[in-house]
């Protein structure tokens, strides 16, 4: 399964988690991926900010759950104007 963010969350989870980048699918929960904890989160979250010039909202953080998840929010923050 492909997603046209799947390369940038990749690279934004593995900096963050210090993980290999081909290891990171999006139906990998969130929960179990390797070293993540609450600061690394936020960290992933600080990133896709960054990456898409946008702020998140904490309402929008609740329903994540997998890598997929956070690949369809960071497409929704790049294609919102």
């Amino acid at each position: 399964m492909s997603h046209p963010q799947l390369p940038t969350i990749q690279r934004i989870i593995s900096e963050s988690l210090l993980i290999p980048a081909d290891r990171i699918a999006l139906e990998n929960p969130i929960a179990g991926l390797h070293n993540i904890d609450s600061l690394s989160f936020e960290m992933i979250i600080v990133a896709m900010e960054a990456e898409s010039g946008k702020s998140i909202e904490p309402e929008n953080l609740m329903p994540l759950k997998t890598v997929g998840d956070l690949a369809d929010l960071l497409n929704k923050l790049k294609q919102t104007s």
